[in-house]
């Protein structure tokens, strides 16, 4: 039976904490594939989780004092010099208090101080481990299994050049400081990349006019030796690249396996330099979406945008 929205809303937390057994997690995964709204609500918890992470390891109450500091300091300054003293004293048959050499007692202070420090430890990781107020108890007595960790899968573009695509977004639609001057996206096109030509006007097709973006330009511009069609969006009052290159190799399979595919592969990368990045791949072409907005909101506009973008590009691929 598929998960509901209301049932994920009482599992999203220990599937955070990864509390869930193989097979929730593999049904709730599959229910956020298909919901914007809940994607958005665990990316909220995930921040939430974050920032509240954040504010108890810097609270002031869980620093360490300065006069604490310097009183240790110069505690163990002493126990130092004191073990130093009762050295020289045993080698004339002195003992130190009740009957014990010095450097004994420094011993047990030395455990003393480190089972305290470990004992804080401790507490405070059980703290950060706590679910904050509010948890639905039926995610708690979720049964738990010990499983391995599954390996994460491999992003469809290099890091490399989502890197670049951040750049690009930053220098080019955000800072406006790149060095060479963009030129228009249909010459761009002749001179450069098929794929580039009327990609404008896809992105703006019919089928994506209820999404209310809006179209702030549309060129090619170089980041870094690397050449994009870079079209600029203004969507919910953020600034979003929608930035097509070259990937520079084939990838096997037909285009009907891959259209299958399509919405699986639309996945959100992770972010760089405080943006967020989404992406897919078309047999010769890499296709990301920038900006600054949550990772839910972003992966979402990427997966409305994909399907006739994906179309228009895999049809020129396939012509030359």
């Amino acid at each position: 039976m598929q998960l509901q929205c209301d049932q994920f809303r009482q599992l999203a937390d220990s599937y955070l904490n990864d509390e869930l057994i193989v097979e929730t997690n593999h049904e709730l995964i599959s229910h956020l594939e298909n919901c914007a709204e809940c994607r958005k609500e665990l990316a909220a918890r995930r921040e939430l989780r974050s920032k509240l992470r954040m504010a108890f390891m810097s609270a002031p109450e869980n620093q360490m004092r300065p006069e604490f500091a310097n009183r240790l300091k110069e505690e163990l300054r002493e126990q130092a010099l004191q073990k130093s003293m009762d050295r020289v004293d045993s080698t004339v048959g002195l003992r130190s208090f009740n009957g014990q050499p010095a450097f004994f007692w420094v011993a047990i202070a030395a455990c003393l101080l480190l089972a305290l420090g470990l004992g804080f430890l401790l507490f405070r990781q059980r703290l950060l481990m706590a679910p904050y107020p509010g948890r639905q108890e039926t995610a708690r007595t979720e049964p738990k299994t010990k499983t391995f960790p599954q390996p994460a899968p491999e992003p469809p573009v290099k890091t490399e050049l989502a890197r670049s695509a951040v750049g690009d977004h930053r220098d080019c639609a955000i800072h406006f400081r790149l060095s060479e001057k963009p030129i228009d996206l249909e010459v761009a096109g002749r001179e450069y990349d098929q794929v580039y030509i009327n990609l404008s006007k896809v992105v703006f097709d019919e089928s994506n006019t209820t999404l209310g973006l809006e179209l702030i330009e549309a060129h090619s511009c170089v980041f870094e030796s690397r050449r994009f069609a870079h079209i600029v969006l203004r969507y919910h009052g953020r600034v979003v690249s929608f930035l097509v290159t070259d990937n520079k190799r084939v990838i096997d399979g037909t285009e009907t396996n891959a259209q299958s595919q399509l919405q699986s592969q639309v996945i959100a990368g992770s972010q760089i330099d405080g943006y967020q990045v989404s992406c897919f791949q078309t047999r010769r072409h890499a296709v990301f979406v920038v900006s600054d907005m949550t990772e839910g909101e972003n992966l979402a506009l990427a997966r409305a945008l994909a399907p006739s973008v994906f179309a228009h590009i895999t049809r020129i691929e396939s012509a030359v």
